[in-house]
C-alpha cells in the first residue's frame, strides 16, 4: 500500500510491481450468486493503457485496459460485470503488458446487475 498520490480514499492505494503477472486480490462477499456491477477505482499516470485480466474464484472473467488518466494522481472508475458466488469471492487483477497495474484505490461491488 502507498500514499505518496493525492486523491485516493482511505489510507493508501495499492501499487504493484511494473511487470507481466503484477497483481492485486480483493476478497468481496455476495449475499447470492448471480452477476454484480463492479467499479474498479484507479489511476494511471503513465503515457498508455495499462491491460490486465480479471480473475474471479481462480477462473478469468475478462480482460480490461486501464485507460491513462494524465497524471497519478487523477483518478477513474472503470466498470465492469461480473459473475459472482454465494459467499466470499476472490478477485484478481492481473498485469498483461509490462508496465503492471495502474494503482487501485478501492473495488466496489454492487450486486444484480443486468
Amino acid at each position: 500500500m502507498d500514499a505518496n498520490h493525492a486523491g485516493y480514499s482511505g489510507t493508501g492505494f495499492c501499487n504493484t510491481d511494473s511487470a507481466s503477472g503484477a497483481a492485486a486480490r480483493f476478497t468481496v462477499e455476495a449475499a447470492g450468486s448471480g452477476t454484480a456491477t463492479v467499479k474498479i477505482r484507479y489511476a494511471n499516470g503513465g503515457s498508455s493503457d495499462r491491460p490486465a485480466d480479471i480473475v474471479v474464484n481462480g477462473a478469468r472473467a475478462q480482460s480490461i485496459s486501464f485507460k491513462a488518466t494524465g497524471a497519478w494522481a487523477d483518478w477513474a472508475t472503470a466498470t465492469v460485470t461480473l459473475r459472482l458466488k454465494a459467499g466470499d469471492n476472490a478477485i484478481s487483477l492481473t498485469a498483461t503488458g509490462s508496465d503492471g497495474l495502474p494503482n487501485i484505490d478501492y473495488l466496489d461491488v454492487t450486486p444484480g446487475a443486468a
